[in-house]
């Protein structure tokens, strides 16, 4: 069998692999394999990794089939710390021609600078009594070290499907919401967006409720990893392996009821 395997951010970066195809025998498991390459990868270790099959977080033990596509994901930026959020003042104007054409989604990853009014302009509508904005916003320090900028790197498709899990989560809990975001990659000065988060609910406490809930599981769950640029060097952030915090955590968190974080 021929399965399509890829690596990111930091496993990238050990492997020396970012993409290829390998040959594998029959009935072998995810885990399995990711054990091959740990074994041919001294620099591999001991390092957590997640493990997406056709772009779907799976378990270890599930079984590889011809043509997979296999993606082995390092712990997420988790964002602890390393972005701040700030509530920004929308322009009713919205401009006719986005900078980017991707904005007519409702979740998506780009390159290109964020574009907080086309988000809004996908969630306003004439029932909605509040809206939620969240940016996480690239600052100038981070554990006492000056930054000179950051870097994101992200597995796109899988994460833009898990974008748009995270809203049909939200909509289960908050039939009445109305969400977009997007995250930006690639290098970011100080300063520039990273996430746009964007909520509407015919009223405050849910619009609030349903903000928090997306920003925490995002950091959860979404495959997107940061590389910090400091005056001392670079490394990337670790933070939870991607699918090991349930939703029922997250909401937790959002809540302010779990004081465990991550």
């Amino acid at each position: 069998m021929r399965v399509h395997v890829k690596f990111f951010a930091i496993l990238r970066e050990m492997t020396g692999i970012k993409s290829e195809r390998r040959e594998i025998a029959d009935q072998i498991t995810v885990e399995q394999l990711w054990n091959e390459y740990r074994a041919a990868h001294a620099r591999l270790g001991n390092i957590r990794a997640a493990y997406a099959v056709n772009q779907k977080l799976v378990k270890p033990d599930h079984v590889l089939r011809d043509g997979d596509e296999v993606g082995f994901l390092p712990p997420v930026s988790g964002g602890a710390g390393q972005v701040k959020s700030k509530k920004l003042k929308v322009k009713r104007k919205i401009r006719a021609n986005s900078r980017n054409s991707r904005m007519n989604k409702d979740a998506f990853i780009t390159r290109k600078p964020l574009d907080l009014g086309s988000l809004v302009q996908r969630v306003e509508h004439s029932g909605a009594g509040a809206i939620i904005t969240f940016s996480g916003v690239v600052r100038d320090n981070a554990h006492g070290k000056m930054v000179k900028h950051l870097e994101y790197e992200a597995y796109p498709e899988m994460a833009e499907t898990s974008m748009r899990e995270i809203i049909a989560e939200m909509r289960e809990r908050w039939s009445d919401v109305r969400v977009a975001m997007a995250h930006r990659v690639g290098k970011l000065k100080i300063g520039e967006a990273s996430l746009l988060i964007v909520v509407s609910a015919p009223h405050r406490p849910e619009a609030y409720a349903a903000s928090r809930y997306a920003i925490e599981r995002v950091k959860a769950i979404l495959p997107v990893w940061k590389k910090e640029f400091a005056i001392d060097g670079d490394h990337w952030v670790e933070g939870p392996i991607a699918g090991e915090i349930p939703a029922a955590q997250t909401e937790q968190i959002a809540r302010g009821q779990d004081r465990s974080g991550f």
